[in-house]
């Protein structure tokens, strides 16, 4: 009988894989927009479910409509990424020795590319803020601080299971 820990990993589970997916598909979906409308201009105006509108950007200038998609497909990429480290911790648990190293360096890893992608988010929206004095209007939700935030957290949680994987040892030890 599976205990109700156990329950929720599994449900948690299965939501990070659906989460992956569907990160991975909007980062697909993104960066094909991408490559069509550098082909065929007006593709710039529909790129991603109707929301995102870069075409005068496009008209002015390839490099600066570039570089703005680069950092849109670079953080959606490490958001699924970070989802795939998820899904890891997810298979990688186990609840009779739930402290183990691998685990422990995939939540270090995670607030490693949380870190990362908050320091890109905070670059792009400069980016962004520096196009608007430019006169084109980007609109889109970096958020850097989100990501700084959950790279800290994760950050002491790898601390503490890391801890937590010392004290683990001593009791193996004094057995």
């Amino acid at each position: 009988m599976k205990t109700r820990s156990q329950r929720i990993l599994t449900i948690m589970h299965i939501i990070a894989w659906i989460i992956f997916v569907g990160i991975c598909i909007q980062t697909g979906s993104v960066a094909t927009s991408w490559i069509v409308s550098l082909f065929n201009p007006e593709g710039a105006k529909n790129l991603y479910n109707k929301e995102l509108n870069f075409f005068e950007l496009r008209q002015y200038d390839t490099a600066y409509y570039s570089t703005l998609m680069a950092f849109i497909v670079t953080l959606s990429a490490l958001k699924a990424y970070i989802a795939y480290l998820g899904i890891r911790i997810c298979m990688k648990l186990n609840f009779a020795q739930p402290f183990s190293i691998e685990v422990a360096q995939t939540i270090e890893k995670i607030s490693y590319v949380g870190f990362c992608a908050g320091l890109m988010a905070l670059v792009a929206y400069s980016y962004s803020q520096w196009l608007g004095d430019k006169g084109f209007k980007v609109v889109y939700p970096w958020g850097a601080e989100e990501f700084l935030l959950l790279a800290g957290v994760i950050f002491i949680v790898a601390q503490v299971f890391k801890r937590g994987i010392e004290i683990q040892a001593e009791n193996e030890l004094t057995v």
